[in-house]
C-alpha cells in the first residue's frame, strides 16, 4: 500500500470514527452570550419554514438531531420540541428554529400565539429590524414579532 492510499484510508477510518461517537450539544444562554429572539406565527410546517428560510433568506437551515428536552418539575413530564438550526461560518452567526407547539404541549405557553421561536446567537452583522421586514415579505409568515430576552427565560432549559 503506498502512502497516499495509507492516507486516504486513515482519513476515512477517522471520518468513520467520528460519525460513531455519541454527540451531545449543550446550548446555553449567559448574561454575555448575545441572541436576539423572535416569536413566528404561520401555519408553515417545520419543515416548510426551514426550507423558505433556506430560500428566500438563503440559509441552509436543517432539523437537529436532538430535540429540546424540558422537564417540567411541577408534572414530572419531559415534553420534546423540535429544533432546526444553521451555523452561518462566515459570520460566526448561529440560528435555532424552536417549535413552541409539540404534541400538545407548549414550550412557552403565555407566548401560544406564536408558532415558532427564531433565536439568532451572535448577530453582530445586521440590524433586527432589516431581518424582521425581510421575514414578514415571506408569503406564508402571518406574524413576526421581537421578544425582549426577558420574556424568554428558557436559559435553564436550553440544553441539548
Amino acid at each position: 500500500m503506498n502512502s497516499y492510499a495509507l492516507i486516504k484510508f486513515l482519513i476515512k477510518c477517522l471520518l468513520l470514527i467520528k460519525k460513531l461517537k455519541p454527540k451531545s450539544h449543550k446550548f446555553t444562554l449567559t448574561e454575555d452570550t448575545q441572541f436576539d429572539v423572535l416569536g413566528l406565527s404561520t401555519a408553515f410546517n417545520d419543515y416548510r419554514l426551514a426550507w423558505e428560510l433556506n430560500t428566500c433568506l438563503d440559509m441552509r437551515i436543517t432539523l437537529h438531531e436532538e430535540q429540546l428536552e424540558i422537564y417540567e418539575s411541577k408534572t414530572k413530564e419531559t415534553s420534546f420540541f423540535r429544533v432546526y438550526h444553521f451555523f452561518d461560518e462566515e459570520n460566526l452567526t448561529k440560528y435555532y428554529i424552536i417549535k413552541n407547539k409539540q404534541n400538545f404541549k407548549f414550550l412557552l405557553p403565555e407566548k401560544s400565539a406564536f408558532d415558532y421561536f427564531l433565536l439568532i446567537r451572535d448577530n453582530f452583522i445586521f440590524e433586527m429590524s432589516d431581518f424582521t421586514t425581510r421575514l414578514r415579505q415571506i408569503n406564508g409568515i402571518v406574524a413576526v414579532f421581537t421578544i425582549a430576552n426577558s420574556e424568554f427565560e428558557l436559559a435553564e432549559h436550553l440544553t441539548f
